[in-house]
């Protein structure tokens, strides 16, 4: 996989975090050269996050011309 970032190499990345007495399993991605994370979490919030941003652009668009 590439990265997002930067298209360099992303590789599987499981770990285990321990946060304020409970534990939580990891699984993502996280690139080689930038050290960029990503997982289904963080994905998900991006695809929102455009999703969200699509209609402010066009109208901006529409005020400019």
């Amino acid at each position: 996989m590439n990265c997002m970032r930067c298209n360099g190499l992303a590789v599987r990345d499981d770990s285990f975090a321990i946060q304020t007495g409970s534990s939580s399993n990891f699984h993502g991605w996280r690139c080689v050269n930038c050290g960029m994370i990503v997982d289904d979490v963080i994905r998900n919030n991006k695809r929102v996050l455009q999703r969200s941003r699509r209609p402010r652009d066009s109208e901006r668009r529409r005020e400019a011309a």
